[in-house]
């Protein structure tokens, strides 16, 4: 796919001053698929160019005219844009492009009331305005789309009263049974509950129970609030009793280091960093020289998902590589960039993607991936969870433990056998070492449903779903 080159505003003249000669134009986005650009001759020749995203992915793009210089004749900006609108809404233009969407992420809900009576998309907008005063900015745009995607089409317009077991059971299978949404990309075709596979179901059953989530935290609010007048809407919408699967697959040393050969220099800084800290690549790219070494030994990483900002102790090795990086840079400079000078923003997933196949790792394996390697690593080594959990910013270790806490057997089997007092003299048994290799090759059961379901929630979703999980065991 063509990739847009980041260019100054057009509608500054000192801007279009700094423009280096070329022979491709330098575009600006208006609108997703929709672009006004500017052609800088090496002859000093100026010319306004517009250009469209097609439905087949390419572009189509006109000549506006020349730009206008001093006592001279031709486009200002204004102009420009108001020929590159009229070429947009030309019918042969509309014919062949994708259609058009606002640049940034959308921060507001898609309903407006129609109903006298307190509908579920009333509960949502209280809720929604909440959020965006009291949540982070990362995480109140991940609920708005989940709220918008899910919760308005199929219920925005329904009294609460109304919000019925029935109604909600169908609600739940709907978004089991729908494709995950992807950016704007395409849609897959919905699958029925009983075709589901393993895996995807358990995707589902926890994207679901986070909506629901959403869902009866906003009807609780409304309650609250006296909007409605029983608690019962909202203490009868249930989760689903679901598991999730523990990881099983991350780097060894061995791997980590075949990774980082493999990438190229820019890459490979990023990699090794994120294997210090156990950061997400967007941590990574935003960290400062001032943030190295500031007030303990390690780094600070700015708030990202929440309002909370966190230390990440170093160890020895660690900190030398960081203290290596910052060596000649200013304060205010970012730590790590690509060898072009700008900031990673994105711009390693196809360039990790191919470090990954040439290293000969799991096609799947992706950069949080050497996220979940930090943490596997401490805690295998016996590091509580409590500090694994502060290590990675978690609040709590319900995540830690829920994710990496299979990991913790060889640490506990070790303290086990070091601090239990023989009952009789020691004797080298064979069978112990076959027994722990046999552990080690296991897999764990593929199995999304918790070993004690202490959930309340139960009816014909509930029965489908135990049907649907013991047909796939």
């Amino acid at each position: 796919m063509q990739k847009t080159p980041h260019a100054p505003s057009f509608s500054s003249e000192e801007n279009i001053k700094t423009l280096q000669p070329r022979n491709s134009p330098y575009w600006n986005i208006l609108e997703f698929c929709r672009h006004i650009g500017l052609q800088k001759h090496p002859s000093g020749k100026l010319y306004w160019m517009a250009r469209v995203r097609r439905f087949d992915g390419g572009y189509s793009q006109t000549r506006l005219g020349p730009y206008r210089t001093m006592q001279k004749h031709g486009l200002n900006y204004e102009e420009a844009l108001a020929l590159a609108n009229e070429w947009f809404n030309q019918p042969e233009t509309i014919a062949i492009a994708s259609q058009p969407y606002s640049v940034g992420v959308n921060s507001v809900l898609n309903y407006s009331k129609t109903e006298s009576r307190f509908t579920v998309g009333d509960a949502m907008h209280s809720f929604v305005e909440w959020k965006r005063i009291s949540a982070a900015r990362t995480y109140f745009e991940t609920t708005l789309s989940l709220i918008n995607h899910h919760i308005i089409p199929r219920l925005g317009h329904l009294p609460v009263e109304e919000l019925s077991q029935p109604v909600f059971t169908q609600f739940c299978i709907d978004i089991l049974e729908t494709a995950p949404k992807r950016g704007r990309g395409n849609v897959e075709a919905r699958v029925r509950l009983e075709d589901i596979d393993h895996e995807r179901l358990r995707k589902r059953k926890k994207t679901l129970n986070t909506v629901i989530g959403l869902l009866r935290t906003a009807i609780e609010m409304s309650w609250e609030n006296g909007d409605v007048d029983s608690e019962l809407y909202w203490r009868r919408l249930r989760r689903v009793p679901h598991a999730d699967t523990p990881r099983q697959f991350f780097l060894t040393r061995a791997q980590a280091k075949r990774l980082i050969a493999t990438c190229r220099p820019d890459l490979a800084v990023l990699v090794q960093g994120a294997l210090y800290t156990g950061c997400r690549v967007s941590e990574l790219a935003r960290l400062k020289a001032r943030d190295v070494g500031g007030h303990v030994f390690g780094i600070y990483v700015e708030p990202m998902k929440s309002y909370r900002g966190r230390y990440v102790v170093l160890p020895n090795e660690g900190m030398t590589f960081f203290l290596d990086q910052v060596e000649a840079l200013d304060d205010e400079d970012l730590v790590f960039k690509m060898s072009s000078g700008r900031s990673w923003s994105g711009c390693h997933k196809h360039l990790f993607k191919e470090a990954v196949r040439r290293a000969g790792l799991p096609e799947g394996f992706v950069f949080h991936g050497l996220r979940h390697t930090y943490a596997s690593q401490l805690v295998q080594a016996g590091t509580p969870l409590a500090m694994v959990a502060k290590q990675l910013g978690h609040t709590n270790t319900d995540t830690v433990s829920r994710t990496y806490g299979h990991l913790c057997c060889d640490g506990l089997e070790n303290e086990i056998s070091r601090r239990f007092a023989p009952l009789q003299i020691a004797v080298r048994d064979p069978r112990l070492k076959r027994l722990r290799d046999t552990l080690q090759n296991k897999a764990e059961p593929q199995w999304s449903w918790p070993r004690k379901n202490r959930s309340k929630a139960s009816g014909e979703l509930v029965s489908l779903l135990r049907k649907r999980e013991d047909e796939l065991r």
